[in-house]
């Protein structure tokens, strides 16, 4: 799986990136055909904002945006969040296989 961290407006400390990296790393476990999966941190006035990008093939791509006063919450919530709607996403593929069909359509 491909990752990429990306920030903007503000110089966060290296081992933020790291943190980030870890947690992108563990949402493989909730859907196998992740393909890639690209985080942007941006801090706007007082807020911290993480949004995550998640392509899981056949042009799938999911999103999610988190905002929080600090940054460890708004990451937490946004990978949260991401863990949810992965899940989401592979039941659906589950069970649309199981019936024949295909997701979306």
């Amino acid at each position: 799986m491909k990752t990429e961290v990306s920030i903007l407006h503000h110089d966060y400390p290296s081992q933020v990136r790291d943190t980030v990296e870890d947690k992108l790393q563990r949402l493989v476990k909730f859907n196998d055909r992740l393909v890639s999966i690209r985080a942007l941190l941006e801090k706007q006035n007082d807020d911290h904002r993480v949004e995550f990008v998640a392509n899981v093939g056949n042009g799938n791509v999911l999103v999610v945006d988190a905002r929080s006063d600090s940054f460890g919450s708004a990451l937490d919530e946004a990978t949260e969040r991401m863990t949810r709607v992965l899940t989401r996403h592979k039941t659906k593929q589950t069970d649309a296989r199981r019936r024949g069909g295909r997701v979306g359509h």
